[in-house]
């Protein structure tokens, strides 16, 4: 295996050296996804393979037991003091994150054996039979993201999974399946607006309640590396006296459901997405149809 990632890494570093020069880097990208995913596996980097009919939360990480939650000392403070649930380091220009994807929270998708089984709410329907189910989900996102100027990428454009939350589960985009619509699927979220597609995938299209529930909390990062918030604005202050929605904080937002303005982790301002309506989508969810920045890469 150590010889196996030896070799890919050998190549994206010759490939690297031997390509043109180009607008985008997303190639070698992918490339260093590929080459970290082939020891995602290994219990040393996301713990223990969860089992649903065993699982429990480990009060002490506030993640399921035995699941692996490290943040490198090398990282920014506005990622290692507020994401978990995954392993997360700084590799060149990027971050990568490594996580199994498992909701610290309870789920009907966990399966009725389960510890963290909860019932669906009222009026919520079941996905199918989907239940959640352990990944290998490599994120490998720019740390210095910028604005792609011209032809910006699509968040339907085929990605594993467009960003990850503070407690390491997968963001999806604001389409639902093929055949349906987001505010019909919207209807088999569970008690916290998440669930599974139909290998196990557990995601969030809206806010994740054990996260955010209507305010300005950060709630992740998308995989250009642009960070997400919940509906409102801080104001870039830790009180929330005075939180409110973009556009009455900081200028409205854009189609993409984004703006630049102050934030607690980002005083001096940074491009930043929120949970907001969608007209794609029909409900509200945590990005539009396009990134602001160039996306990185996400392997599973």
């Amino acid at each position: 295996m150590l010889a196996t990632t030896s070799l890919l890494v050998l190549f994206v570093l010759l490939l690297t050296n031997c390509k043109p020069k180009s607008d985008s880097d997303e190639d070698t990208l992918l490339l260093l996804a590929v080459a970290a995913s082939r020891i995602c596996a290994n219990s040393a980097y996301t713990g223990t393979t969860v089992v649903n009919s065993t699982a429990t939360l480990d009060t002490n990480t506030d993640c399921i037991t035995g699941m692996t939650s490290s943040m490198s000392a090398d990282l920014p403070a506005w990622i290692r003091n507020n994401f978990k649930c995954a392993v997360g380091s700084v590799s060149g220009s990027n971050y990568v994150f490594r996580s199994q994807n498992i909701p610290n929270n309870k789920s009907y998708y966990f399966g009725t054996t389960s510890p963290m089984y909860e019932a669906l709410g009222s009026g919520k329907k079941a996905a199918g039979t989907n239940q959640i189910s352990s990944q290998c989900l490599v994120y490998t996102i720019p740390s210095s993201p910028s604005e792609k100027l011209t032809n910006k990428t699509g968040t339907q454009s085929g990605y594993a999974s467009v960003g990850i939350t503070v407690n390491g589960l997968a963001i999806f985009n604001n389409a639902a399946a093929p055949g349906d619509t987001l505010s019909t699927e919207a209807q088999t979220f569970d008690q916290y607006n998440g669930h599974p597609q139909s290998s196990g995938v557990y995601h969030h299209h809206s806010q994740p309640l054990n996260v955010t529930n209507d305010n300005a909390n950060l709630i992740g990062m998308l995989i250009d590396g642009y960070p997400v918030y919940g509906l409102k604005c801080d104001n870039g202050t830790s009180g929330t006296g005075d939180d409110n929605t973009p556009g009455t904080v900081g200028p409205a937002l854009d189609s993409n459901h984004g703006h630049t303005a102050a934030t607690v982790h980002f005083p001096s301002g940074i491009y930043h997405y929120h949970y907001a309506s969608d007209a794609t989508a029909g409900i509200p969810t945590l990005i539009g149809s396009y990134f602001y920045g160039t996306p990185g890469t996400v392997s599973n």
